[in-house]
């Protein structure tokens, strides 16, 4: 059929190419015969003559202007349609015709036609028509006789390939079948397994022999539509030898066949590891990974259930914020993991002072009372107690608390006692939303800092009016620089000896919105903890040494200006290089400038120690101020290029009348004097608080006797005063 479908097409086709091809072309020359001819024509009619132009175009046609093959006769008729001339060719049908208009200088006069027989044409077709039916006749002798043998040789290699790729995938599908991860069974319509693989027989426990003519439903619960629920179930199956339940991924599908006996595959994924995992990460979201306690997110989440199971019973629910004392300290002398060992011991303790199972106990009262331990973050500790029979419930969970973190807790080789201020807030008694009873536990809990630590304090609306006033002590503090509220007054320092002026410290003052005078007990504090202290130091060391060179201008002598530093002036990176542009932009001598730190500050090891030796090295005097209020430790006076000593007010407000306090000053100016230091008295108010440090050996004094703090023009005319006076005194003494 191959072999005769392309013979009939080579024999129809051939000739019938050939024909229209042909025809075509004939017409073509034929139109372009006829164009010619009448162009011809009408340029020989172009010139004038007094003939008809019938006569004159006699003999016109007779000139082959294209070259034919075929037979061809040319007429002309004018306009009527009569014959005016034309050749004696005859042109036997079939034939062509084409036409073209003879155009005179008058307008167009008549038709030349040309007529071409095809019959020679038809001719030649034929003689094309038994040339490819000839060949057509050949194509199909050749290809009706090629060797069978070469078709069924295709044909057996194509069966080959065909089975060698069944074999392949039997084996593919074998081998994923064998290994692969989950767990597959291969079950008949009525859920019995035929059939499983290694990792099923290892889920389940079993031989995969042993599983083959047992029920799916044995070793796996089934949704209710049995095996035939084709898709994706979350379910679990059994481990055999031991009935241990885990949970697994089943997926059923439909397995085609063609023997009509339905077939399923059952695919199991055991999600006991993503379990775990999502667990994991649900601890991780929800619990402190240092102290396992929960964190500030699952502590809210708490805090808003108890307000709600308070509301339903009726029975109040305290909040107690709790904070380390002094944990800073420990944490900067001993380092940071001896910090966490400590948070983990005292997160231990807390729980099990609580009698909590992973931070949730049982205590108070009743039996019923559930309370929740919590770290927010530091050394910030929570804890919730709920269902209280009243407010002094919280207090002694709070006593508890504190009485169990009094037992040492050892931390490497070091046994640490941990106090902690505690902060109470009781619901409903504080009616207040989640965020509102934390920050007013948190703000107890700083009252309770601010009046010793190691207590526990109770919310009240007054602490939250001091907060607010707080807050709005720190918004106009953040523009008082920039405003030019602050100043600084300046008290003298006198030497007990002579009575002259031997120094002056700076000390700020707020003109708070330009009216009131704020003194730095109030407002110190709040520029320590947001920083602004940084700027507003930096400004006091600028215009207090520039003050100190203006007083010299103006004929004064050289004095010593002493400027207190903070903790956090100590801590930033640059505090030399601040003191250093300070005393270069203002021209002072360093030697003129003295810094008054306090004892708690040189609690920074070595790092205080390097950064005091740099000041020192600059020329500037070293101070401590309020010394023997602190941590107070020879040691210190011993590392650092110390040069004088403070005693506190404490210390002089009851001399010469307090034994006691008239032993620790005159200890402290012979232990000054025996380490080569100069010591200054403060708060000294009376002839006889002046005359008893005179005769102990004391260097200076200050304080109301001597001048209150007094701004740079008073100061300056004081002293001015002052000067003249001695002077005095001294002519008359002469």
């Amino acid at each position: 059929m191959v072999a005769a479908g392309i013979g009939v097409v080579v024999a129809v086709a051939g000739p019938a190419l050939y024909l229209v091809q042909s025809w075509h072309a004939e017409q073509r020359e034929l139109e372009v015969s006829a164009r010619l001819h009448a162009a011809v024509i009408a340029q020989a009619l172009q010139s004038p003559s007094e003939l008809p132009w019938q006569q004159r175009v006699q003999g016109l046609l007779d000139h082959d202007l294209v070259p034919h093959t075929l037979p061809e006769r040319r007429t002309l008729t004018d306009a009527a349609g009569s014959l005016v001339t034309g050749t004696a060719v005859a042109t036997p049908g079939p034939a062509l015709r084409a036409g073209a208009p003879l155009v005179a200088p008058g307008g167009a006069v008549g038709e030349l036609t040309v007529t071409r027989s095809m019959r020679p044409v038809l001719a030649q077709t034929g003689a094309v028509a038994l040339f490819s039916l000839g060949l057509a006749g050949a194509i199909f002798a050749v290809l009706r006789l090629l060797p069978l043998r070469m078709l069924q040789g295709a044909l057996d290699t194509l069966h080959a390939q065909q089975a060698r790729a069944r074999r392949e995938l039997e084996q593919y599908v074998h081998g994923v079948f064998e290994q692969s991860v989950d767990g597959i069974l291969v079950c008949d319509g009525q859920g019995q397994v035929r059939s499983g693989n290694p990792r099923a027989a290892v889920l389940l426990g079993m031989p995969a022999t042993a599983l083959a003519g047992q029920p799916l439903s044995r070793w796996v619960a089934l949704p209710a539509d049995g095996p035939t629920a084709v898709g994706q179930h979350e379910t679990q199956a059994f481990h055999g030898p031991t009935a241990r339940a885990f949970p697994c991924e089943l997926t059923l599908s439909r397995l085609p066949v063609r023997s009509g006996d339905a077939r399923f595959v059952a695919t199991l994924r055991d999600l006991t590891e993503r379990r775990q995992a999502e667990q994991r990460m649900q601890r991780l979201a929800n619990y402190d990974s240092l102290t396992g306690l929960p964190n500030r997110s699952l502590f809210r989440d708490r805090l808003g259930q108890a307000i709600e199971r308070a509301d339903r019973s009726g029975r109040p629910m305290a909040l107690m914020f709790l904070d380390l004392d002094r944990f800073k300290t420990i944490n900067d002398s001993l380092g940071h993991a001896a910090g966490d060992r400590l948070l983990q011991q005292v997160a231990a303790t807390l729980s099990a002072a609580l009698r909590g199972g992973d931070s949730v106990g049982r205590a108070g009262p009743a039996a019923e009372d559930a309370i929740t331990v919590a770290r927010l973050g530091g050394d910030e500790f929570t804890i919730i107690a709920e269902q209280l029979h009243e407010a002094a419930d919280a207090w002694r969970i709070a006593e508890r608390v504190q009485k169990a973190l009094q037992t040492p807790i050892l931390v490497g080789k070091h046994e640490i006692v941990v106090s902690t201020s505690v902060g109470i807030t009781v619901y409903p008694d504080d009616n207040s939303p989640p965020d509102d009873l934390l920050r007013h536990a948190d703000q107890a809990m700083y009252r309770a800092k601010e009046g010793g630590r190691d207590q526990a304090l109770f919310f009240s609306a007054e602490m939250n009016d001091q907060a607010q006033h707080r807050l709005q002590l720190e918004a106009e503090l953040r523009h008082a620089l920039e405003r030019g509220e602050f100043q600084l007054v300046y008290q003298p320092k006198a030497d007990l000896q002579s009575g002259r002026v031997s120094g002056v410290e700076a000390l700020l003052r707020w003109k708070r919105n330009g009216q009131t005078v704020t003194t730095p007990d109030v407002f110190i504090g709040v520029l320590e903890e947001t920083g602004l202290i940084l700027p507003v130091g930096r400004w006091v060391l600028e215009q207090a040494t520039q003050q100190v060179c203006a007083w010299r201008r103006a004929g004064l002598p050289w004095v010593r200006v002493a400027v207190n530093l903070s903790a956090r002036q100590l801590r930033q990176g640059d505090l030399v290089a601040t003191v250093a542009q300070a005393l270069e932009a203002s021209g002072l001598p360093s030697a003129q400038l003295e810094l008054e730190l306090t004892e708690s500050m040189l609690m920074g090891g070595d790092h205080q120690a390097a950064l005091l030796h740099r000041l020192s090295a600059l020329g500037v005097q070293l101070a401590i101020d309020d010394f023997g209020t602190g941590w107070s430790s020879l040691s210190y006076l011993k590392r650092f290029n110390v040069d004088t000593l403070k005693i506190d007010r404490s210390f002089v407000r009851d001399t010469p009348h307090d034994p006691e306090d008239n032993a620790i000053t005159s200890a402290v100016i012979a232990l000054a004097r025996s380490l080569k230091l100069r010591v200054v008295a403060e708060g000294v108010e009376t002839d006889a608080q002046r005359q008893f440090l005179l005769d102990n050996g004391c260097d200076e004094m200050q304080g109301y006797w001597l001048s209150r703090p007094l701004a740079p023009a008073a100061f300056e005319a004081w002293w001015r005063a002052h000067l003249a006076r001695t002077a005095h005194d001294a002519a008359v003494t002469a």
